[in-house]
């Protein structure tokens, strides 16, 4: 399950910054393309805009020539299809994982990097971001995954990029072999040698400059800067040309099927690689055999899944300030579904009144939130539900009855809001009888005729009382797999309850500090 224009391979921006609209009010017709992009694309973490000088990622072409045996090619790499938009970056580590030894399908991976029964939501001020696990964070749940196999992970990103020397610092204290390349030239190094010694390099690269026809549709819509993981698997100094597996052809558009035809396979030029790659600030993985599993994988998986689903915090974010900021697990779905009633929309949607243009960015923002909650939600079914399917058998020294029954019970709560329209189609905005775009479409086409978003709230209000329903329903189903969890493996108290000792600790020092300065400002009698 995957997508081709997503998949970067490091956290995702804010992606509540609101393109212009072309709005028909009256018709079946509610044309918003951009804002699908910004929906579907979230994991274009590092987005910039093209080189004006560059050829156009539009006259693109797949070489003729292919990498040849003796100048670095890998033939026996296992191919994985990531099955839908989103799922790149899991399925190209599920490649690399297999080549290095550890017999992982895309499904197990969900399970193992624990990112199947993860979720992020924050709502601030004039800010509403939902993320399925397989969005929000892939380099430290795909760490655990190469743990658990005793597997070597490293990971490289481009000097250039701002912050870049914070992040692999973090990423080391981690324990992530995290490394600095110097442009170009050193990626392209990273490249050969990766090859040369065996193992190919995981790249994170702008779809848009790929050469199979499947990534048209950016080309022809202009969009650039998306993130897309792929695999380089071998290269040709002699004729400029790279080979790669590429996970995301056939998971969507008209061509959205497994792309039997082979064309998953195929070369690309050094300069289209370089534009495609650096786009990306040259992000790369390299996974390569280590000193093998681990002793008990349970022990060590078990608790990481207990943390996910009941929402730990410093299990998502450790030593970051979204810790205490985001609502993770079911804490997430349980404060969406709050904020998916007809008063928690109100509320939020009220933070922008009288700003310009207010009617037509409201009407876009509501599309954008129905857009949002059913491409989010179906990754995160596809991913819960396969994860949730493969665990037992990834643990079969523990008993997973209980978990297993009471993590099912979120899936009829999925189901009734996921649809997989939003991710195979990403450019059709036309109106189609879903839970959770369809309402929103529904409010939005009304409130833009009308002008009146209470009155447009209140009549699809039992829509949106389902769609909270549903979202709860999801919230106590992880919670209570969570907690059948904490029978086998009991929570740390500093795990569950560190963010807010933390929190109440900062508050009672500054109280402190302001009645010493209050009593010493204070005349003596």
């Amino acid at each position: 399950m995957g997508g081709s224009k997503p998949c970067a391979l490091t956290a995702p921006i804010d992606t509540l910054m609101m393109p212009s609209n072309e709005l028909t009010s009256g018709n079946t017709h509610l044309r918003y393309s951009a804002l699908i992009f910004m929906t579907i694309l979230v994991l274009a973490a590092i987005p910039i805009a093209a080189n004006p000088l560059a050829t156009s990622p539009a006259s693109v072409h797949q070489s003729s020539q292919l990498a040849y045996e003796g100048d670095g090619l890998l033939s026996e790499v296992p191919y994985v299809w990531q099955e839908i938009n989103g799922f790149c970056a899991w399925a190209a580590t599920a490649m690399a994982m297999q080549h290095a030894g550890a017999p992982v399908e895309l499904h197990d991976l969900f399970a193992l990097s624990t990112v199947g029964f993860s979720y992020a939501y924050i709502r601030f001020n004039d800010t509403m971001l939902m993320f399925p696990g397989a969005i929000y964070q892939q380099v430290e749940p795909t760490k655990l995954a190469t743990d658990l196999y005793g597997l070597n992970l490293s990971i490289y990103l481009d000097d250039g990029l701002t912050g870049a020397e914070l992040q692999t610092q973090l990423w080391t204290s981690q324990g992530i072999n995290a490394q600095l390349l110097d442009g170009q030239t050193a990626a392209f190094d990273l490249m050969r040698q990766s090859i040369d010694d065996g193992y190919p390099l995981i790249a994170s690269v702008d779809p848009s400059w790929l050469p199979p026809q499947d990534y048209d549709i950016l080309r022809n819509q202009g969009l650039t800067g998306g993130g897309h993981g792929v695999l380089i698997t071998g290269y040709n100094d002699t004729s400029g040309i790279a080979m790669i597996l590429d996970p995301g052809v056939g998971s969507f558009g008209e061509d959205f099927g497994y792309p039997d035809n082979g064309r998953y396979e195929y070369n690309i030029t050094y300069t289209a690689l370089n534009w495609a790659w650096s786009k990306r600030y040259y992000i790369s993985i390299l996974i390569k055999p280590g000193d093998g599993p681990v002793d008990d994988p349970s022990s060590l998986l078990g608790p990481h899944i207990r943390d996910r689903l009941l929402g730990v915090g410093a299990s998502y974010s450790p030593d970051a300030a979204s810790a205490y900021i985001w609502q993770f697990g079911e804490k997430g779905f349980r404060a969406m579904s709050s904020d998916m009633t007809m008063e928690g929309l109100s509320s939020f949607i009220s933070v922008f009144d009288g700003i310009q243009n207010e009617r037509e960015f409201k009407t876009s923002l509501l599309l954008f939130i129905g857009l949002g909650l059913e491409a989010q939600t179906t990754l995160q079914y596809l991913s819960y539900r396969t994860a949730l399917a493969r665990l037992p058998a990834l643990m079969p020294d523990i008993n997973m009855t209980d978990f297993t029954a009471a993590g099912e019970q979120a899936l009829p709560h999925f189901e009734a809001l996921a649809d997989n329209s939003s991710l195979i189609n990403p450019g059709n905005v036309t109106f189609r009888d879903s839970l959770a775009f369809g309402t929103f479409w529904h409010i939005a086409d009304m409130y833009n005729s009308t002008g009146d978003m209470e009155d447009a709230l209140e009549h699809y209000r039992t829509d949106l009382n389902a769609t909270s329903a549903a979202l709860l329903g999801i919230a106590d189903s992880w919670q209570a797999a969570g907690n059948a969890l904490t029978e086998i493996w009991p929570n740390d108290f500093f795990s569950v309850y560190g963010p807010i000792v933390a929190v109440a600790g900062v508050a009672v020092v500054a109280l402190v500090i302001a009645i010493i300065w209050w009593i010493r400002k204070t005349p003596s009698q």
